[in-house]
């Protein structure tokens, strides 16, 4: 249905993996091995929490609000299809960015819907006016859109979505907070202002947990109370749950020093890049751009890029290639990113690795 899913198969362990903006550290071994424990008391036989009661508690002394506001998904993704599924029927449109998250475009094409685009330039700026009349233009039925933007990093400023609530009133906006960690800047404390207003989260990014598959949709009680009409029973297994639940009661600090060497990084390999950027004005090989990020990938475009992809799979390297002259790559550890600067510097200057 749509071709960019097969990026979503391109896992290997014989290739550094800077495509799916995973966490870089995996978790402390000795928490590893108290998980394991604490797994002992798991009775498998039984069916999960299908309301996740100790997960939805735990979240909610995280992100502030109460866990009457909090619906547990098998990733954001669910709780996102969740919301299209049930408003988006047959001819019913959507508004979103482009680009952004592919999984927008294939919940709502399930459900057969249409999705309603509006084009971030070439330097990926955005005109809220021209974004809000597109939307009243087409008569959408929801807005969506990630913040920080996934794949481009730029964020929209709370007064931004501030003005699109206030301008689709009778319209559902969800805001797809994925990458919140790593902007420091949300808008779940305006769920009880704007009853329109729908947050996801997830902790597969900035809390390194993406193989258990737990995403948070947060929202006003009404909408909580509507949608879990339509909540598939038992949708979070309970490994995951347990899991999920030590990591948010106990790991708070160890996510901090996380974010902070991430946030760290991405900056230095920004800085780094935009060097880069500079040299290519004089390569060969075309021009290079980075743009400044508020997420933990960094996003370019390239004149060549199928060539500098190919340069970093020979260096068994995978980074995020779009479908355009774009690409992203996940910042990861300090010695990750230098080889993510080297590979770029050589192939600006057509050097051999």
């Amino acid at each position: 249905m749509i071709n960019d899913l097969g990026i979503y198969s391109n896992n290997s362990k014989d290739n550094l993996l800077l495509n799916g903006n995973e966490s870089p550290k995996n978790i402390n071994k000795d928490k590893y091995f108290k998980i394991l424990e604490n797994l002992k008391e798991v009775d498998l036989n039984r069916y999960p929490d299908t309301d996740g009661d100790n997960l939805r508690e735990a979240y909610s002394s995280y992100v502030g609000v109460s866990s009457d506001n909090i619906i547990i998904g098998n990733g954001s993704d669910e709780v996102i299809n969740l919301v299209i599924s049930k408003n988006i029927k047959s001819g019913d449109k959507l508004l979103t960015v482009t680009p952004d998250f592919v999984m927008y475009d294939f919940y709502t094409a399930l459900n057969e819907g249409n999705v309603i685009k509006y084009n971030l330039d070439v330097d990926n700026s955005f005109n809220l006016e021209e974004f809000i009349e597109l939307g009243k233009k087409e008569d959408v039925k929801i807005v969506m859109f990630s913040n920080p933007n996934n794949p481009t990093g730029f964020a929209y400023s709370t007064e931004n979505i501030i003005q699109i609530l206030e301008a689709f009133k009778d319209k559902i906006v969800l805001v797809d907070e994925a990458y919140f960690e790593f902007n420091g800047e949300s808008v779940v404390s305006l769920i009880d202002k704007y009853p329109n207003l729908i947050v996801t989260r997830t902790l597969s990014k900035a809390w390194g947990l993406a193989a258990l598959r737990v995403g948070f949709l947060i929202s006003n009680k009404d909408n909580i109370n509507e949608l879990l009409k339509y909540k598939t029973p038992y949708n979070v297994n309970t490994i995951s749950q347990e899991i999920a639940s030590i990591y948010l009661t106990e790991e708070v600090d160890s996510l901090k020093e996380n974010l902070k060497l991430i946030i760290n990084e991405r900056e230095r390999l920004y800085i780094e890049l935009k060097k880069a950027e500079e040299k290519s004005l004089d390569s060969k090989k075309g021009n290079i751009k980075f743009y400044k990020s508020k997420a933990n990938f960094i996003f370019g475009r390239a004149d060549n890029k199928e060539e500098l992809i190919n340069a970093f799979r020979e260096e068994k390297i995978i980074i995020r290639s779009f479908e355009d002259n774009s690409f992203r790559i996940t910042v990861g550890l300090p010695e990750e990113n230098n080889k993510v600067v080297e590979i770029i510097n050589d192939f600006i200057f057509c050097r051999s690795l």
